[in-house]
């Protein structure tokens, strides 16, 4: 090894600890180099350069953050439990308990990585969150890791890079935004965006470089211009930082908004730090008196924090040269928390400071999540869903703050507030109105809970929540008091599946193999599962009758819905005949959908639990359908459609006119047949009336 490359990388590493840190943890952390340099001797990474590089750059990542000795310590440490001879009890006789239960918490992560399959990645991605519940600093590690691993992925082949920069986008990136880490996340980002798209990464770089060659020249006139401003207006002490925006965030707005990149504008961004609040408010006044603001592009963070402890003022201008800028105004104290997040709290000297209570709102709720989800994977999946939210600030009636994800609902809020509010919710009022409980939160509103002692949750309020803690916490009490109904509504569905494969007689070393797998206590644990969509029916399926496990079953026979837990969905209106699937639902069982309706689709990509169904109603049913009749605007036309339908023998469930003009009349008509060859005698029966322009099933 090259011994002198590395005296180089250590003396940097002490060059920025020597900014913050007494000489004497300076010497500890240098003794915990030369420890980890002998543990990792011989060791080399994909690259060729010797392995100790590696924890020497997460070191670095930290100390530039400005964390505290034992984090960087275990930083140095965090691979030779795993990768070296090194154990536990060397670490806690060289450096204390609390180093060592930072690197254990990090050595038990390690599966979380590339090569793990999802069910793997999903139990430690909970086993990750568990550790970041009894010292932030684990996850601080984890981050500053992946980031140095991204750093040097290229070094991989190209389908671990793809890889790991999926499951650094879908997992670490977001964790990263949640803890206010952004100088970490944006890197993150880039570099995933870089690996995932590279084709499209360097198109949009050309681009750039292309249309704001000469922005270091934009930036700094812009700059000038604000300062003198603010200088003429008396505001003195004032740091102004401008900057090109990164290429995935003008990708990310152009994928989202439908946008070309012509059209995306605020490409320069724009910090004024200023001393105190109250200067926020006046540079923000100044600035708007400076360049003309853009409707709806103002945000208060300020007064609304986010969840992370981010605040600032968001403002988009239209500015000099005609383009577009968007402009952050910010305290010093809050300029601090933006930079360094949740290790902004190592800073603090006060004995009552705790990191975790920074993204408390968040990670809080995540040990009450994972212990009410059925399944690691379940707990991933959820929380997933959290980390990408977009936020909603509401209020109680007391005039406290309450932060959702985008989306949320009443019923959100409810949890939110506490497991047992949720639980006995009754109903809800938002700004004193009565209100649905699925209706969707808009900033500002103000929401009131109406409890019950005798309420409980309903299987349909999975459908209307959005957040994990809600979802699991509606789980955890639906199967302490509806168990019976999922259980049945379970056994109906996996029944169904296993008499249209043929295969209704299943031998106990295969239930019990099967149960085993799934790690199910009973029989009736796996119906459960089943009806709480936690356990797909094509798994159990091919446990149950593949030999190899192989075999793929994705499809039931369905001869009747009356009676049994099967719906047909609205939003559709599928007859038999066409070409259908199902969503397995807690509300209504199994809802038929037919295979091009947009809500299977969507369902299909959120990864829910669906079936293709073949399907053969009984002699006798019937089944609503919407058709839509374009028509001139005479007099006696619906009773000319009206009699045309009933001569068939067919009944008009529900009607609705709409006029599309002077001359004509839209009819939306919901009509009961028995299947599509009954339909189409209808559509034809109606589209030979001569005032008729079209007729259709919608």
């Amino acid at each position: 090894m090259n011994l002198f490359s590395k005296r180089i990388l250590i003396s940097d590493l002490c060059k920025v600890l020597d900014g913050y840190m007494p000489k004497k943890q300076v010497g500890q952390i240098y003794h915990a180099y030369i420890v980890a340099a002998t543990a990792h001797d011989g060791q080399f990474r994909r690259s060729g350069e010797a392995y100790v590089f590696h924890p020497i750059n997460v070191a670095m990542i930290l100390a530039e953050l400005k964390l505290d000795c034992y984090c960087i310590t275990a930083a140095l440490l965090h691979d030779c439990i795993e990768d070296t001879s090194l154990t536990q009890e060397d670490i806690v006789k060289d450096f204390g308990e609390e180093v060592a239960h930072i690197v254990q918490g990090v050595s038990k992560l390690t599966g979380l990585e590339f090569h793990s399959n999802l069910d793997k990645q999903a139990q430690n991605f909970r086993k990750l969150f568990l550790a970041m519940s009894t010292d932030m600093r684990v996850m601080m590690i984890k981050l500053a890791d992946r980031l140095h691993n991204m750093r040097t992925l290229k070094s991989m082949d190209r389908d671990k890079q793809l890889a790991i920069a999926k499951e650094t986008t879908e997992i670490h990136a977001p964790i990263a935004r949640r803890l206010g880490l952004n100088n970490i996340r944006i890197e993150l980002d880039d570099l995933c965006f870089e690996i995932l798209y590279p084709f499209r990464h360097k198109v949009l770089m050309r681009q750039i470089n292309k249309r704001y060659g000469n922005c270091k020249k934009i930036i700094k006139h812009i700059q000038a211009e604000i300062k003198n401003r603010f200088k003429q207006e008396g505001l003195q002490q004032v740091k102004i930082i401008g900057r090109r925006k990164q290429p995935v965030s003008i990708y990310n707005k152009m994928k989202i908004k439908q946008l070309k990149f012509s059209q995306v504008l605020d490409v320069y961004a724009f910090r004024v730090v200023v001393n105190d609040v109250s200067a926020c408010y006046q540079a923000l006044g100044i600035i708007h008196n400076l360049y003309k603001p853009l409707p709806g592009k103002f945000k208060d963070y300020v007064a609304l924090p986010k969840s992370n402890g981010y605040q600032s003022l968001h403002t988009v201008l239209f500015g000099a040269n005609n383009i577009f800028i968007e402009v952050q105004i910010r305290s010093e104290d809050m300029d601090f928390i933006s930079e360094y997040g949740i290790a902004a709290h190592w800073h603090y000297k006060s004995d009552d400071s705790n990191p975790k209570e920074l993204a408390n709102n968040w990670l809080g709720s995540l040990l009450e999540i994972q212990q009410n989800s059925g399944t690691s994977l379940e707990f991933l999946e959820e929380t997933k869903t959290d980390l990408f939210a977009s936020e909603v600030f509401v209020f109680t009636p007391q005039g406290e703050i309450i932060q959702l994800p985008f989306g949320a609902t009443v019923l959100d809020f409810a949890y939110a507030i506490h497991t047992n509010v949720g639980n006995r919710t009754l109903k809800a009022k938002i700004d004193k109105l009565d209100c649905q409980l699925a209706t969707e939160l808009k900033s500002g509103q103000t929401i009131e809970i109406i409890t019950d002692k005798k309420a409980k949750p309903h299987p349909s309020w999975l459908q209307i929540t959005v957040t994990a803690k809600a979802k699991s916490s509606i789980k955890a009490k639906l199967k302490e008091e509806s168990g019976d109904e999922l259980i049945q509504l379970g056994e109906y569905l996996l029944n169904n599946a296993l008499d249209y494969s043929g295969c209704g007689n299943i031998s106990k070393d295969k239930w019990q193999g099967c149960l085993s797998d799934l790690k199910c206590d009973s029989k009736e644990d796996l119906y459960m599962k089943i009806g709480l969509s936690e356990v797909l029916v094509s798994l159990v399926l091919n446990k149950l009758i593949s030999k190899d496990g192989s075999r793929a079953i994705k499809s039931i026979n369905i001869k009747q819905t009356k009676g049994k837990a099967i719906s047909v969905a609205h939003c559709c209106y599928p007859l038999p005949g066409d070409k259908v699937a199902g969503i397995l639902t807690t509300t209504k069982g199994l809802v038929i959908h037919r295979f091009d309706c947009g809500n299977l689709i969507h369902a299909k990509q959120k990864h829910e639990q669906w079936l293709g169904i073949n399907w053969e109603a009984d002699e006798g049913e019937e089944f609503e359908v919407l058709i839509k009749v374009e028509a001139d605007n005479r007099r006696g036309i619906l009773a000319s459609i009206a009699n045309t339908i009933a001569k068939i023998g067919i009944n008009i469930e529900h009607l609705a006119v709409d006029e599309k003009d002077n001359s004509k009349k839209v009819l939306n008509l919901v009509i009961v047949v028995a299947d599509i060859s009954k339909l189409d005698e209808v559509l034809y029966a109606i589209s030979g009336l001569e005032f008729i322009h079209s007729v259709k099933r919608v």
